[in-house]
Formats: C-alpha cells, structure tokens, sequence
C-alpha cells in the first residue's frame, strides 16, 4: 500500500508544519484568555470549546498563508456551517473536532465526505462471483488533530498536535504522526537531500602473482 505520509511530506513544505504547530499553540493561549477574560466560571468550559474551534480554525488559514497555500472557507452542505479547507496538488487538509484523545473524529456531513476520498487506500474487499473495482487513487484527505488537556492541566496548551489520515468511513487512522515528528522527517529528508552521495572507496589489490613452475625445472638433468 502506498505511504500516504510520504505523499504529503512531498507536497507540503517544513515551513506550513512549523507554522501550523505555532499557530495551534498561539490558538489555545488566545482561546483561554479570552473565556478567562469574558466570561464566568460556570460558562468558561462550554465557550472554552467554541473558543478553542474558532482559533484554531484562525491559525489553520494563517499557516497555510505563511507557507504560500491557499485557505478556503467552505459551506457545509446542508448548509449551517462552515469549515477552513487547505488543497494543494490533489491533497486536501480539514481540520479535526479539538478532542480529549487520538482517536477518528467526529463523522460529520463534510469530514465523511472528504474521507470517502482515501476509499483507494483501504484493502479491496475481494468477491468471487463479481468483479471488484478499486476506487480511484490521485486524491488524498488528511485532517489536523488536536487534543486538549483535562480540566486539572495546563488548559492553554494542546496535550498533542498532528495530522492524521483518515479511513474512508472514519472508523480509524490508517496513519497518524505528532507534528514534531513530521518536522523531523523533513528534516532528515532535507539533510538526506543536501548530502553529496560518498565516493566509491577504491581498494587496490597488493596481491603479487606467482607463477606456478613446470615439472622441468625441478629435474636434475
């Protein structure tokens, strides 16, 4: 199966990475100020959670501008909502439901249909009486993930920050990676890049042939 992560470390850049873990971590100072600020104990964990969506939502547009990427604002269909929407080169990035764990997100109307787009990424499901066909590749879906601390934590700081490649169905991540290692990775890629290829080390042979003498060099005469 082919590697999805790759995919998008190809296509994105270390700066919209970088740029997004910063901005995420700007999101969820500015999100408890602000409820600290405004509102009063009993309402600061339900607008802490709206706080939180709306800038983080904010940053995800910044980090795809500071990179040089184009950020949508899209409608969801029915309509009621909207959601930011980064698509560079066939790959397509959402955001997830800021969560207290890792796990899929929450099956809505538009992250269902952006998943469906990864359908070519799970196992075909054989049958022996019909032909089965494999569902078109060329379009990927990743989604941003974002965790929150429990209310005895720091809650002005995500507990985890990544990006995750959703099922078709939601039902899991057929791959997840932290955001700090996805800047390692393009690290190691950048200083892989940058490294002249090791000259071959020539070994010269000392060995000296002997030549084997014939039977009449030994006779006596």
């Amino acid at each position: 199966m082919p590697d999805p992560m790759e995919q998008i470390l190809d296509t994105f850049s270390p700066a919209f990475f970088r740029s997004l873990e910063e901005r995420t971590n700007a999101a969820f100072v500015k999100a408890h100020h602000l409820t600290c600020e405004y509102y009063e104990e009993p309402e600061q964990v339900s607008m802490l959670g709206q706080a939180r969506h709306a800038c983080c939502e904010e940053g995800f547009r910044a980090a795809a501008q500071d990179a040089g990427l184009a950020a949508t604002v899209v409608h969801t269909r029915p309509p009621g909502g909207r959601y930011s929407l980064v698509s560079y080169e066939g790959i397509h990035l959402v955001r997830c439901n800021v969560q207290a764990h890792c796990g899929p997100p929450r099956p809505t109307r538009f992250r269902n249909a952006w998943a469906a787009l990864n359908a070519w990424l799970d196992p075909v499901q054989l049958d022996l009486l019909r032909a089965v066909p494999r569902p078109p590749a060329g379009q990927l879906c990743g989604m941003i993930v974002v965790t929150a601390h429990k209310r005895h934590a720091d809650l002005s700081v995500p507990a985890f920050i990544g990006l995750g490649v959703p099922r078709s169905d939601l039902s899991s991540w057929i791959v997840l990676e932290p955001i700090h290692r996805m800047l390692g990775l393009c690290h190691d890629r950048e200083t892989k890049r940058h490294t002249p290829p090791e000259a071959p080390v020539e070994v010269k042979d000392r060995a000296q042939p002997r030549l084997k003498r014939s039977p009449d060099e030994y006779s006596l005469g």
